[in-house]
């Protein structure tokens, strides 16, 4: 009989950095494969299908199942044998750390996503119902994962109806009175963009394609997780059907998405339209000598490229959809009425202040000897809430599980590739980084210690 699905393999079948569950289904024959780009796919003696993935974030197996041995630095070896001296873990605290891998900092659910996981490290397991707190591997750590941003596929669908009437002629007032709860938007949009009969033929076809966007993410977003509700809507036809929107988007060169970008580019003479995130994006932006035909290359781009192409869990997803108005309607990115890297500088912040509590609490400093030290120094902002909320949730016991899975959080939140503090896009916070470590505060102290420790005592 095929082992239930979602069950933990026993924990002596998995080694220190990884975990795995059984898929529910079985094979005749031996498997080992790499199933998506996230997860090891294998069978066990009996047949039982196994999904195993890292617990380290954005680790992945090659397309024949194998792991890389150039992944882990010392600092990974690290919270690995802290996981090894730990003995059997119970599926409770197995499941906090996959938690805790499938949190991303660029998550529209920071801080409070934050605070629940040191709850959860405090008191030994997750809430019934846990935030769904990233993109990456999450589905397993609780029976049912809750939303963090209430209301945000209504507002999505409400952005999509309101550009349907004011495709349809719809005047300003009318929306206002249609869409009361999207006033300021509405008011804004209309500013920018002018009444429907004003647009230029290439206004219409970059509207045609943020409203592709707009659609998709009004079907399909991920803010929310996998539940007991919903999980008839995520059937195999149904992923295949959203996969094949993607494709329409984003990669098939006779999709809606890029046909529209071709006509657009045509039509003002711009070169071929990339994501941004493409690299040849920049490259191509580069080569613009005209300055006009340089913002509306971005812009064109920006739109071109979504949110992080599909992420509409990103922090400023709302943000995003705002850039592209102002842009179709004034040809510039940049609202000059919207101060610019508020965002950036709000998840620095909280995740240098985040980092720090944690780095000073594994090094067993007392939080009122810290935030006096904390007091004498200008680092440009206040880190004190964020570090009150670490200490306060993780309390005063430290044990080795405890200390293990506060350094797996230290480490997601730091050297996450999307969004960490130090390993996140293209290193973004390095400035805050530098300036708060010429001040003397530096959130790897403890870390740095415990390696340096580990250096001499193979020294020696």
């Amino acid at each position: 009989m095929a082992k239930k699905k979602d069950t933990l393999v026993p924990y002596d079948q998995v080694s220190p950095g990884f975990e795995a569950v059984y898929t529910g289904e079985t094979s005749s024959t031996p498997v080992q494969e790499c199933e998506g780009h996230t997860t090891r796919l294998y069978s066990d003696e009996n047949g039982n299908l196994i999904g195993q993935w890292c617990t380290i974030p954005w680790i992945f197996p090659n397309e024949e199942g194998e792991w890389p041995q150039s992944a882990w630095d010392d600092t990974v070896k690290r919270l690995h044998e802290m996981q090894g001296k730990l003995g059997p873990l119970t599926d409770s605290i197995r499941l906090l750390r996959c938690h805790i891998t499938s949190l991303i900092p660029c998550d529209s659910g920071l801080p409070v996503t934050v605070d629940e996981l040191l709850f959860a490290i405090a008191r030994g397991e997750l809430e019934r119902s846990s935030f769904k707190n990233g993109c990456l591997c999450t589905g397993l750590a609780s029976e049912q994962l809750k939303t963090s941003q209430p209301l945000h596929g209504e507002s999505m669908r409400t952005i999509h109806a309101f550009f349907e009437a004011y495709l349809a002629g719809r005047s300003r007032e009318d929306c206002l009175e249609a869409f009361p709860q999207a006033a300021g938007f509405i008011s804004r949009s209309y500013e920018w963009l002018g009444a429907v009969s004003q647009l230029s033929t290439i206004q219409r076809k970059m509207l045609d394609r943020m409203l592709l966007m707009i659609d998709f993410f009004a079907k399909a977003s991920r803010t929310t997780g996998p539940t007991a509700d919903t999980q008839s809507a995520l059937e195999e036809a149904d992923l295949q059907e959203l996969e094949a929107l993607g494709q329409d988007l984003f990669s098939d060169e006779n999709g809606r998405g890029p046909r529209l970008d071709a006509e657009i580019a045509d039509l003002a003479g711009l070169p071929k339209i990339h994501p941004q995130w493409n690299p040849e994006y920049k490259k191509t932006l580069d080569e613009i000598e005209e300055p006009s035909k340089k913002e509306l290359y971005e812009v064109c781009c920006a739109i071109a490229a979504g949110v992080q192409s599909l992420s509409d869990c990103l922090h400023n997803t709302f943000r995003y959809i705002e850039g592209w108005i102002h842009g179709i309607g004034t040809g510039r990115l940049s609202i000059p009425t919207r101060k610019a890297q508020t965002e950036k500088q709000r998840l620095g912040h909280l995740l240098f202040g985040y980092a720090l509590g944690l780095d000073k609490w594994l090094m067993r400093v007392p939080l009122q000897f810290l935030l006096l030290d904390l007091g004498h120094i200008d680092l440009g902002f206040d880190p004190r809430n964020d570090i009150l909320r670490v200490y306060a949730c993780l309390g005063e016991e430290v044990t080795p599980v405890k200390e293990w899975l506060a350094a797996c959080l230290w480490y997601n939140l730091v050297h996450n590739e999307q969004g960490g503090l130090i390993s996140g896009w293209s290193h973004a916070h390095t400035d805050l980084i530098q300036r708060c470590k010429d001040k003397g505060v530096t959130v790897d102290e403890w870390m740095d210690s415990v390696l340096s420790v580990d250096k001499q005592a193979k020294e020696g």
